[in-house]
């Protein structure tokens, strides 16, 4: 992955496949790893960006305060940077909450969003969860705190099916993390993110994705969002979790690869 300066840090990014510009933005984990999963069925038909954020990775982890404002700048710089022409985006949980501040400062800016398994106001439960995932961090060791993360993150038979693949991936990652204040930072940027003032403004084209059992951005708040997105569309799986564009690949590549089309068939 190349490196370019946005917004006085150094991010690491990845470009894959050609055509019509998309980005991809991860949840509070932050890394263009997430997305691994998407990149060959989608850079088979897009330009594909995806990219470590502020404190994620291999791009710069600066000492916090963070914000989610703070992040919509750094991803507004490199689209800047790199020159993408409206670029569509999907934005995974924090993703997704950077994602509704960008479309609704910038309109005209993404021909199209995924709002994957995200929230547009830190609510009692998503408090509650992520205090547990504070208390995590705080009192145990990364290998602990990266396997307890994925109990909010995977359905229960998801992780009974694919333990032995994913705890090694899970104790890789815990190697390649940032320093707990920085995780802590994030974490603190997340619980204060309050977008609801602001989804009005939103005139990107815009699907509203989640599943049934995502415990850690229940349904409600996705219903939330495509009830204050104008013309937002909403589309709730049964099954997969808070994560299951991994969990659920296929279904997941699918449903948002045929939005995107449908996306660029209207312009």
């Amino acid at each position: 992955m190349p490196d370019i300066m946005t917004n006085g840090i150094r991010t690491h990014y990845e470009i894959e496949g050609t055509g019509p510009a998309l980005i991809f933005v991860s949840g509070l984990g932050g890394t263009a790893a997430y997305w691994q999963p998407q990149l060959k069925a989608f850079a088979q038909h897009y330009t594909v960006v995806t990219y470590d954020q502020r404190g994620a990775g291999s791009s710069d982890h600066p000492a916090g305060p963070y914000s989610i404002d703070t992040l919509v700048e750094d991803l507004l710089a490199l689209i800047a940077a790199l020159k993408l022409d409206r670029p569509a985006l999907i934005g995974h949980s924090t993703g997704g909450a950077i994602g509704q501040l960008l479309a609704a400062r910038q309109p005209g800016l993404l021909s199209g969003m995924v709002q994957y398994a995200s929230w547009a106001k830190s609510d009692s439960h998503f408090n509650w969860c992520f205090r547990m995932r504070r208390a995590l961090l705080l009192g145990s060791t990364m290998e602990e705190y990266v396997h307890g993360s994925a109990l909010f993150l995977y359905p229960p038979e998801h992780i009974q099916n694919h333990a032995e693949t994913l705890s090694p991936g899970l104790l890789a990652s815990a190697t390649r993390f940032p320093a707990r204040d920085v995780v802590l930072s994030r974490i603190d940027a997340i619980m204060a993110h309050d977008a609801t003032a602001q989804l009005a403004a939103i005139q990107t084209p815009t699907l509203v994705l989640c599943a049934q059992d995502d415990i850690l951005t229940p349904p409600y708040q996705s219903r939330f969002l495509a009830q204050h997105i104008p013309g937002a569309e909403l589309k709730i799986v049964p099954q997969g979790g808070h994560s299951f564009s991994e969990s659920e690949t296929s279904l997941f590549n699918q449903i948002t690869l045929e939005f995107i089309a449908g996306i660029h068939a209207s312009a």
